[in-house]
């Protein structure tokens, strides 16, 4: 099986809600992350989400998550669907629902 690279920047703050809400689940960020973005939900998708060059250097902490080509290609698809980037719509995929 072909794997990619899926890579992204958040802040740190972010990051560490994320890795909040992944340690309650006993599940690693990596895995967190691959499970919420293949789970079926509606969200909103409208949120403003931070490029990586609009957060600061010394706030960025970047994540890279492996993942099958047609994991990507589903998450790609999902993402235009929605007229969205990748990126945003990962930021606010996984920011629902968390506080």
């Amino acid at each position: 099986m072909k794997t990619t690279i899926v890579k992204f920047a958040v802040t740190f703050k972010t990051k560490q809600k994320w890795c909040k809400e992944a340690k309650k689940n006993n599940l690693t960020l990596s895995q967190w992350i691959i499970n919420k973005l293949n789970s079926d939900f509606e969200f909103d998708c409208n949120q403003h989400v931070d490029l990586h060059n609009d957060i600061p250097p010394n706030q960025r902490y970047f994540i890279s998550v492996t993942v099958p080509r047609e994991t990507k290609g589903i998450w790609v698809l999902s993402s235009r669907m929605l007229n969205k980037k990748l990126r945003v719509w990962i930021a606010n995929k996984l920011n629902h629902g968390i506080e």
